[in-house]
């Protein structure tokens, strides 16, 4: 009996509840995405690849032989695209269809660490992730912001997909800061906090910005939320 207790001390940590279902989600939802042709708004999309890809610096307008100066479309998110591009010499959908792996990645990562910020129940992220994927419906909308569990499967690839994940980091981070959890220290005689992480944050949201402006507004006002709700 002591022997096998010894054993079972010596086992490492078990995973948690949605690692392993966010691991089966990720494999499934990636299948899916593999599996379902690309159209739509990623045509939009993979014509900006292809324009960075052929000119970084001044490149034209995604849909129209016009200068691209002051399209929405090229921001840092479209730029790594294009320098990806560049580097592997990937046409502009076959980058669109990869992107989604990412986008994936950071969506299902923020969606753990935020829900972790609101309570340590281990079933939680779980029960978030499929509210977030199931209460849309079973209508299939591939436009940009939809992450209903049909739409996911043709708009992973969009920078939206990427700028809700990086949102959802976002909110974690203020949520944190504002109960204050986290490496926040308070430096100097007067107890000023170090502006480091706080410029970090703020870089963070105006990345956001830059990717999807109205992705943006809605991660403002839900960092306004956390700091009015857990800072009275």
């Amino acid at each position: 009996m002591r022997g096998a207790t010894a054993l079972r001390g010596c086992r490492g940590p078990h995973p948690t509840p949605y690692q392993v279902f966010g691991f089966a989600f990720f494999l499934v939802m990636l299948l899916a995405y593999w599996a379902v042709p690309l159209c739509c708004d990623a045509g939009q999309h993979a014509a900006v690849v292809e324009r960075l890809k052929a000119d970084l610096l001044h490149p034209r307008h995604p849909m129209a032989d016009l200068p691209g100066a002051g399209s929405p479309y090229y921001s840092p998110y479209a730029l790594a695209q294009g320098v990806f591009a560049r580097l592997t010499g990937l046409g502009g959908w076959e980058v669109v269809r990869l992107a989604g792996v990412l986008n994936l990645v950071v969506l299902l990562t923020g969606i753990g660490r935020f829900v972790r910020v609101l309570t340590p129940r281990p079933w939680a992220p779980v029960l978030a992730l499929g509210t977030m994927t199931l209460l849309w419906g079973t209508e299939r909308a591939w436009s940009s912001g939809y992450l209903s569990l049909m739409s996911m499967t043709g708009n992973l690839g969009y920078p939206s997909a990427f700028a809700i994940g990086l949102t959802f980091w976002a909110w974690a981070w203020t949520g944190a800061r504002a109960r204050g959890q986290g490496p926040v220290r308070y430096v100097g005689p007067s107890g000023l906090p170090a502006v480091a992480g706080y410029a970090g944050l703020g870089a963070l949201y105006g990345l956001v910005l830059l990717i999807h402006p109205i992705t943006a507004a809605a991660a403002v006002s839900g960092a306004v939320a956390f700091v009015a709700g857990w800072q009275r």
